[in-house]
């Protein structure tokens, strides 16, 4: 018994032996390694869902693309309800400052409304995102809807059982871009006496507060024209005389041209008056400052601005502007800096003379000055506050030295930009400001106005013109 015990362990030793030959001195026997248990990654972060109501008024030519917009929005963003209300651009933006109505977005047809009415008691900054273009809209059953083209509408529309309308000027940019259209239209054709032949045949009670009002007196026959955005027209299948470009307000090109029409509507303060001129037809977006939900208004404006929203302006025949613009671009919010470009020059806005800087009106003496003009009354830098840039130095010439220069005699002070931007202050606010320059930009000129908001900063400012 002892004998077979011991065999069995020598055999159980020489089939183990091999074993314990392989296994060097720095080998592990992973088996009394503890295992290391992989931790869960963590998921990334989500972003907050967006969620809340926002409010948006817009001008009634944006009512179909925003539909598409706002449904569109929502297919990404669930929680979000929109509560838009149509309107003329000018009643639009009276809401917010004279009605004292919450939005949180505003659209007007005619981006120079925001300037004028909400900047800068009401809002901050505005951002050009569309373009458009005058048209006379009618139907099969218009009269005469089989001669009427381009060279003969005037003709057609002053038939005496031809009955036109149009918006109303004081409420909506259609409406005074109408009468603007009229003025251009009798300088292109040559045809003394057109525009009050048009304004006879279009009696008060053709006119009403918005344009899109019109389309179902056209499709109703109580009326066989209207004046209407190409937009318009082609969202509503409605047929449409294409006009030149020389007076349909559509070409940046023309923007000289024009320019030389005028039309006073309805001013920001009852009782007052202010002028609207000829100018591309661009339209602007911004977030009022009184905006319950600023923070997702800022999220609808970027969808709009970006290549999703820009897709469906062009699908309803409103071609975006890309990339879109900013007069101000330091007054956008961060976020969209990198969206937003600022407004270039346009040559054909300029000055038709070889000044720099036109100074007119009612002034004793008109001004025409070049940049050596300038100059010679004497450049000095001036160290002045900028409203958010903080201290900044500029190089040029005091404003009160140029209005000293031309004497003026009335009571507002126009600043008009290259690209058509404008704003009016009070002629007393602009004599008072000692340390205001009309600044050396490059090639160009800007206005440096200590003391006031943003919008009087005017970048290649090259007319004043006093009222």
């Amino acid at each position: 018994m002892k004998k077979q015990m011991f065999w069995a362990t020598v055999a159980l030793m020489i089939v183990l032996a091999p074993v314990a030959g392989c296994t060097s001195p720095t080998d592990v026997d992973v088996s009394e390694q503890p295992t290391a248990v992989e931790q869960p990654t963590a998921a990334p972060e989500q972003p907050a869902a967006l969620e809340g109501k926002l409010i948006i008024f817009h001008a009634g030519s944006l009512t179909v693309p925003m539909k598409e917009l706002t449904e569109a929005f929502q297919a990404q963003h669930s929680g979000v309800t929109f509560e838009t209300e149509a309107s003329g651009s000018n009643a639009a933006a009276r809401k917010i400052s004279e009605l004292e109505r919450e939005a949180d977005v505003m659209m007007s047809a005619d981006y120079t409304v925001i300037d004028k009415l909400l900047i800068p008691d009401f809002a901050d900054w505005n951002v050009r995102f569309a373009r458009n273009t005058m048209v006379v809209a009618y139907t099969d059953e218009s009269l005469y809807a089989d001669e009427i083209n381009a060279d003969n509408w005037y003709e057609i529309l002053t038939h005496d059982r031809v009955i036109y309308g149009h918006s109303d000027p004081d409420a909506d940019p259609c409406g005074y871009r109408t009468l603007l259209v009229w003025q251009l239209a009798e300088a292109h054709y040559g045809v003394p006496g057109l525009n009050a032949q048009l304004e006879e045949h279009c009696p008060p009670e053709n006119v009403r507060p918005k344009s899109v009002e019109l389309i179902a007196l056209l499709e109703s026959g109580d009326m066989d024209y209207a004046w209407e955005y190409r937009s318009v027209a082609v969202q509503h299948r409605l047929k449409f005389v294409e006009l030149p470009d020389e007076i349909n307000l559509s070409m940046v090109e023309q923007a000289g041209f024009y320019s030389q029409a005028t039309v006073e509507i309805a001013g920001k303060e009852p009782g007052t008056t202010m002028t609207m001129t000829g100018k591309p037809i661009v339209y602007g977006v911004t977030i009022p400052r009184n905006a319950p939900s600023p923070d997702l208004a800022l999220e609808f404006v970027q969808f709009l601005l970006g290549p999703e929203g820009q897709a469906i302006m062009e699908a309803q025949g409103q071609p975006p502007i890309v990339p879109p613009v900013a007069g101000d671009v330091d007054a956008v919010p961060d976020e969209l800096e990198n969206v937003v470009a600022a407004a270039a020059a346009s040559p054909a806005s300029a000055p038709a003379t070889d000044a720099a800087l036109n100074v007119t009106g009612a002034v004793e003496n008109e001004l025409a000055l070049s940049r050596s003009d300038l100059e010679a009354m004497g450049a000095e830098e001036v160290t002045v506050e900028h409203p958010k840039k903080g201290e900044q130095t500029y190089e040029g010439v005091r404003l009160t030295k140029i209005l000293e220069a031309a004497s003026p005699t009335g009571a507002t002070l126009t600043l008009t930009a290259d690209d058509g931007y404008s704003v009016d202050l009070a002629l007393a606010d602009a004599q008072a400001c000692a340390d205001c320059l009309v600044a050396f930009d490059g090639d160009s000129l800007r206005m440096a106005m200590p003391g006031m908001d943003t919008n009087f900063w005017v970048k290649g400012v090259v007319a004043m013109e006093v009222k």
